[in-house]
């Protein structure tokens, strides 16, 4: 991992790309709440199983954020980090993370799929403005945030990122 990266030198750009992201998570969470508990609680839940296998992750790839302000997308290594000291000691094996990370995954894809079908019931201009805000801050983070990540050469987002800059020529 790139030590040169720690702590995150874009850390208020982050955290002004990831705020409104926050912000939407928990509108859409407040939404839910309205519309079925059961959705909000599994909804939640996405959650939590995001940022413990996300945890395990960050321990595998040896992050130089464990414990620090880690610069994720979509805000799930602020706790993520934090919970990642908890298995710093723990033996890690290939096909844990492979099943951690494919959970994780999954899971944030849970987080970002789940609300289309409710915003596309409340209209179409929801639909379209929470996929907008969902596929600007992508490009944003990919763009701006990973460039600068001391696991790009390890995280998708990363090797997306720099494959995106290299055949655009920014890299």
């Amino acid at each position: 991992m790139n030590e040169n990266c720690v702590p995150y030198p874009r850390k208020r750009l982050y955290l002004l790309l990831t705020i409104p992201m926050l912000v939407m998570y928990v509108a859409v969470a407040a939404f839910l709440w309205q519309v079925s508990l059961t959705f909000f609680v599994i909804y939640l839940s996405l959650f939590v199983v995001v940022a413990l296998s996300q945890s395990y992750v960050c321990v595998y790839w040896q992050c130089p954020y464990v414990g620090k302000f880690a610069p994720c997308v979509g805000g799930f290594c602020l706790p993520s980090s934090q919970v990642a000291r908890l298995f710093k000691n723990v033996k890690r094996t290939e096909r844990t993370y492979n099943l951690m990370v494919t959970i994780a995954f999954a899971s944030f894809l849970g987080i970002i799929m789940m609300p289309i079908y409710f915003m596309y019931r409340q209209g179409l201009e929801y639909l379209v403005i929470y996929l907008g805000i969902v596929m600007i801050y992508a490009a944003s983070f990919l763009w701006l945030i990973c460039p600068v990540c001391g696991t790009r050469q390890v995280c998708p987002g990363g090797q997306t990122s720099t494959k995106l800059r290299e055949m655009i020529g920014r890299e």
